[in-house]
């Protein structure tokens, strides 16, 4: 009698033990197969203003909140790895992103992406063309393209001095389209005038600035949900437009996801038609430009939802319904 008392209560704590760990794994955990693990890594520089004050903190932890609302309504998992290099090295130069399995690089913004070493341009490129997926937001949506268009030498200077910058480097070429620095410098008027408190008060306006964007029907269909719907978002860098026509022959298709359908301070009017996010493919990889932030604009479930479906596209880990 005493016996069967003990194997009963080894059977109830077992049983205990079971309900109480079960859906922690169920929910969380790469414990079963069906569940995919994508790993990010979101990429930032010593040598970026912006990505050492604080606004790059808070910046991650938007990025993660969005990432978890994925997980619950995609049933992946998502592993976040926050890289950071110098100018002589750092987790990018010294093959991290390798090493890490990584799926998807983000490069949330900002501006150290206009002014690299050439061995981290050559890291991103290769791991971009063997297959990863590559995010540039904001002024990294510069980064991962040809560059910039109508930007003139006198502007070059400004921004130089402003940034603390020798010289612009080449951006990575990985979607034929162009930055159309016009409508920035618009906003920038006479630069002879244009101080860093200036600077720092478009920067500022930008958190709170909300415009909308119109998803377009496209082929594979990323957006499906929000086809041609118009979605309020907070702003970021100039827009794209297309890039070189010689570079089409041999540079694989643009598809523009979003375009500008209305504008808010700072920018003016000149931004609406123009090219809000993209996506392309380069080598075996995959490439999503976004001058907006659509991961920063808070309170907006479907601005997230365009930013996770972004980052499942680039991992190929989204169920695709044509």
């Amino acid at each position: 009698m005493r016996r069967n008392k003990k194997t009963l209560f080894y059977i109830m704590v077992l049983l205990s033990f079971i309900l109480i760990v079960f859906p922690a794994f169920s929910s969380t955990s790469s414990f079963f197969p069906n569940q995919k693990i994508v790993r990010i890594a979101i990429i930032r520089q010593t040598w970026d203003p912006l990505d050492v004050a604080a606004s790059g903190a808070a910046s991650n932890y938007m990025h993660a909140i969005c990432l978890r609302e994925g997980e619950k309504r995609y049933n992946v998992k998502f592993r976040i790895y926050d890289f950071w290099d110098s100018w002589n090295g750092g987790d990018v130069q010294n093959d991290l992103l390798f090493k890490k399995k990584i799926d998807v690089v983000i490069a949330p913004g900002g501006f150290g992406g206009w002014y690299t070493p050439e061995k981290y341009r050559e890291k991103i490129r290769r791991f971009v063309f063997l297959g990863g997926g590559f995010y540039g937001i904001c002024g990294d949506s510069t980064f991962g393209s040809m560059g910039v268009k109508h930007l003139h030498n006198r502007y070059i200077k400004l921004l130089n001095r402003l940034l603390g910058y020798e010289g612009f480097s080449p951006m990575l070429g990985l979607a034929n389209v162009y930055t159309d620095i016009s409508d920035l410098l618009e906003i920038i008027g006479i630069p002879l005038f244009f101080t860093k408190l200036d600077m720092i008060k478009i920067l500022a306006s930008l958190p709170i600035s909300r415009a909308p964007i119109r998803i377009l029907p496209t082929n594979p269909p990323i957006q499906k949900p929000y086809f041609k719907q118009k979605i309020r978002v907070m702003l970021g860098n100039a827009p794209m437009v297309n890039g070189p026509l010689i570079k089409r022959l041999y540079m694989p298709r643009v598809i523009t996801l979003a375009v500008f359908a209305g504008c808010d301070k700072p920018y003016t009017r000149s931004i609406e038609g123009k090219k809000a996010i993209i996506a392309t493919t380069y080598g075996r990889g995959r490439v999503v430009l976004s001058a907006v932030h659509a991961e920063l604009t808070l309170f907006n479930q479907k601005a997230h939802d365009i930013y996770v479906r972004n980052v499942l596209w680039l991992a190929n880990a989204l169920p695709l319904k044509k």
